[in-house]
């Protein structure tokens, strides 16, 4: 009778992937909480930063086209949206940006802006009414949540909030 002498069987034997795939299992359910808590930091810092770029866009139309510009929120609020408007004479003019409503984890609340209170700024790059906006985050970890204070000279004043 003959030997056969082939190859060995290459691959993995059925307990070796179990194996794998429940190791692999363990590392996901671990790693799952840190990816969330990473997704609402990012989301805070992207409802903050454009917020904040908003604010310096309307400062900066007010100052180069000598005339008032206003933010003004959606019905519902800053997280709702807003339009950032140039008004010449009192009469409202170009749009110069519209936001969509943002992330459903972020709130943003102010008790002096509203859609019939706006943020607004003068020729000189003055604020019309002094404020603040909180913005807030939730699941977010650290400093993420801002506070935005307005001041009547037009300067933006931006501070870190400890998440909850």
């Amino acid at each position: 009778m003959s030997e056969y002498r082939g190859q060995p069987a290459a691959g993995f034997t059925l307990t070796e992937l179990l194996i794998v795939m429940v190791i692999a299992g363990i590392l996901l359910a671990l790693a799952a909480p840190s990816f969330q808590t990473m997704v609402a930091n990012s989301t805070a810092e992207n409802a903050s930063g454009l917020i904040e770029l908003d604010l310096a866009y309307a400062r900066n139309n007010a100052i180069t086209r000598g005339v008032l510009v206003r933010m003004t929120p959606a019905s519902g609020g800053f997280q709702d949206g807003w339009t950032v408007q140039a008004f010449n004479g009192g009469v409202a003019g170009d749009v110069l940006r519209s936001r969509n409503s943002l992330d459903d984890k972020v709130t943003i609340t102010s008790a002096q802006y509203s859609s019939s209170a706006p943020i607004g700024f003068t020729s000189t790059g003055q604020i019309e009414t002094t404020g603040s906006l909180k913005i807030r985050t939730t699941g977010c970890t650290g400093d993420k949540n801002r506070d935005i204070d307005l001041m009547s000279s037009g300067q933006i004043v931006i501070s870190g909030v400890s998440c909850p």
